[in-house]
């Protein structure tokens, strides 16, 4: 192929082309497009050599801001040089600012090239090509793919923490105990927070389900499971750990005093519940709970429960007249 078809071959493709002296860093414009014409105009209307630093001044304002850090690096002469010492060329994606004042992407090109190829015979090129439409349909596609892996990425979530349900009061399982204990405590050590583990039980499970069947036995644990969590710190995990056993924890800030209130809402709502049923039983819980900054001296979060475990039963000698001894 002749030289004049390759020239126009190459021009077709771009809608700027300078050349750059490694040497002098003085450019030439060989060719731009009309719709680049608002980028360094005192420089595009002659071509006449101008200096790299001025051209770059002129690009640098139509760059889209959100681009412009990336450009600068990409057109520090020295990191450029450099690359091209090790590449036949490199290349960067951007938005540049057209003629009519919107952005449209292009890609901007450093490339080697020699006497031989090039009629201005310096030692690199400065190439700029449209790619908006390739871009934007790029763009769509991985705006589509990403709803879709959103779209996968929410009902695995959904899936997950299903797992972790215990379906008759919507508490947590043991499993979510596992999952959700490990991030409350590193979250604790972390922000310096203090650690809340409470252990309930419910007054006379058992001689509810013998006497008065287990739907009254079914009603006492929603109502439990509810009144804990209304009352219990903001944030606090409620886990189901046994058929009348509860586990709450959290990670707190330790200045708050919703601990020491917690009691109190528990009693008060309960109180509400069995005064406003004809029920010929009372609904009763125990509870004990820990209030206190992660220690080492603590070496896992079972010996939280253990010291929370323990005040519940204290409770329970004085509250649960149908416990089991």
């Amino acid at each position: 192929m002749g030289s004049h078809k390759v020239d126009n071959a190459i021009r077709s493709m771009f809608q700027m082309i300078v050349s750059i002296d490694d040497d002098t860093y003085k450019c030439t414009m060989i060719d731009h497009n009309i719709e680049l014409s608002n980028i360094a105009p005192e420089v595009l209307s002659e071509k006449k050599s101008f200096d790299y630093d001025t051209f770059l001044r002129g690009f640098d304002r139509n760059i889209h801001p959100e681009d412009r850090e990336e450009f600068a690096k990409f057109t520090d002469r020295e990191v450029y040089v450099e690359r091209l010492k090790k590449h036949v060329y490199v290349s960067m994606e951007c938005r540049i600012r057209h003629a009519d004042r919107k952005y449209y992407w292009s890609e901007i090109t450093y490339c080697n090239t020699t006497e031989e190829d090039s009629a201005a015979g310096n030692a690199a090129l400065f190439l700029i090509r449209d790619i908006h439409s390739r871009k934007m349909r790029q763009i769509r596609r991985e705006t589509e793919e990403r709803k879709v892996l959103k779209s996968l990425q929410d009902k695995y979530d959904a899936l997950f923490e299903e797992n972790m349900i215990d379906f008759q009061t919507g508490c947590y399982n043991r499993k979510g105990m596992k999952y959700y204990s490990d991030i409350v405590i590193d979250e604790a050590k972390k922000t310096g927070k203090y650690l809340f583990v409470c252990v309930a039980d419910l007054n006379g499970l058992k001689h509810l389900n013998d006497t008065y069947g287990h739907a009254a036995g079914d009603e006492a644990i929603a109502v439990v499971s509810s009144e804990l969590l209304k009352a219990s710190p903001k944030g606090t995990r409620i886990v189901r750990t046994g058929g009348d056993e509860f586990l709450m924890f959290a990670a707190v800030d330790k200045d708050s005093r919703e601990s020491d209130e917690m009691g109190d809402k528990i009693d008060r709502g309960l109180a509400d519940y069995n005064s406003s049923h004809d029920n010929p039983y009372e609904v009763g819980v125990s509870y004990g709970w820990i209030f206190q900054p992660v220690s080492d001296d603590l070496l896992n979060f079972d010996e939280y429960i253990e010291i929370a475990d323990y005040k519940m039963y204290e409770m329970r000698l004085k509250r649960d007249k149908y416990r089991r001894e």
